[in-house]
């Protein structure tokens, strides 16, 4: 009999941790197990990419203006989902950390659940914030938390050190041979070779993300061009900063893309000048790609330690950034080498053991 695994999450559009999600679908062997996968909002350009063997389903969340009319409706498809599958699989894992939807359907699945912690909230957070958003998660009541970093499981056990025992860091998965095909899809993109091209992929979101660091780096350094891969909220913001510092013609915003590896490919740096992070998946595909970091998140897990071995860390202060930067550029560092598909292996022989558990005590 094979065994049944859940996975919650909100949607499936383009992200780093959808994408994560998906690859971590694709990872696992269909002969052992079967897998659903519970949607908030059927929706989102990856949805065609999920392994075909998985089932999908949506539970909707209403929001309607009608706090009572909402809370009604909410309750009878929470009560729908507990009568068909209280309990009914091996192993169930909140994928979205923030949805309380996702949180409650996974502890109801299983007694072997779990959840996803994406990023590092202890950054964002002070103490009292912190301990808030995971109380509310009931995170007490979930069996493993997973964390993609040695640091945000680190940062979290200084708040909740009697959940040590069930705190693991399994990174997030990426498709290393897919990222290697798509990467040598043409683009009229051409690089000039007397300028130094930094390419950022992600959300456009100044909560976080802070880009502006990015493109004041551009502003300060001659003979360098920043190619900006990707949308979100503070898309006009970026674009109006672009346009005050006068540096239209090189700093280029290509917009979202369900390929950005050919962008990727063309860079010699792919830059990260977030605040916070967890382990950012771009770092993964920069890896695959054997692209160069500048960043200024220092993270690592078990088999991949950024600072070391990888990525070139600068401070968040952008004066200060601006002088590392140049000393980078003057004397760029060889970068390690080594098979990201073999650790990924790992990896998923290592989560097998957390899907076998269904029959361990809750």
């Amino acid at each position: 009999m094979k065994k049944k695994l859940l996975f919650t999450a909100y949607s499936l559009d383009i992200g780093g941790i959808e994408s994560a999600l998906v690859n971590l679908l694709n990872y696992i062997d269909y002969d052992k197990y079967e897998v659903c996968l519970v949607l908030e909002k059927m929706s989102g350009d990856l949805l065609k990419k999920v392994n075909k063997n998985v089932q999908i389903s949506e539970f909707r969340v209403s929001n309607h203006k009608n706090i009572i009319f909402r809370k009604a409706i909410n309750l009878i498809h929470q009560l729908s989902f507990f009568l068909k599958n209280y309990h009914k699989y091996d192993f169930s894992c909140c994928y979205a950390t923030y949805s309380f939807s996702c949180n409650k359907l996974a502890r109801l699945a299983s007694k072997n659940n779990s959840i996803y912690v994406h990023s590092n909230y202890r950054q964002l957070y002070d103490e009292n914030s912190f301990k808030n958003f995971f109380d509310k998660r009931n995170i007490n009541k979930f069996k493993t938390i997973f964390f993609v970093s040695n640091e945000s499981k680190r940062d979290f056990l200084e708040i909740y050190s009697a959940l040590a025992d069930r705190s693991v860091v399994i990174n997030n998965f990426v498709d290393v041979k897919s990222i290697k095909e798509k990467s040598l899809e043409k683009i009229t993109l051409k690089k000039k070779k007397c300028e130094t091209l930094f390419v950022y992929v992600g959300r456009l979101d100044d909560t976080s993300k802070k880009l502006g660091r990015a493109i004041n780096l551009i502003d300060k350094i001659d003979n360098t061009k920043l190619l900006i891969v990707g949308s979100g909220p503070d898309d006009t913001k970026y674009r109006n900063l672009v346009k005050q510092k006068s540096l239209l013609d090189r700093v280029i915003f290509v917009g979202r893309r369900t390929n950005p590896y050919p962008y990727m490919l063309q860079a010699d740096y792919i830059i990260l000048t977030s605040d916070y992070e967890g382990f950012p998946v771009t770092y993964l595909e920069a890896i695959v790609l054997e692209k160069r970091i500048i960043t200024t998140i220092d993270v690592s897990d078990d088999k991949i330690n950024m600072g070391k071995d990888y990525a070139e860390i600068v401070s968040k202060n952008e004066d200060i950034m601006v002088k590392e930067v140049k000393t980078i550029l003057e004397k760029p560092r060889k970068i390690k080498k080594f098979d990201l598909a073999l650790i990924q292996k790992e990896r998923s022989k290592e989560l097998e053991k957390y899907f076998d558990g269904g029959d361990m005590d809750a």
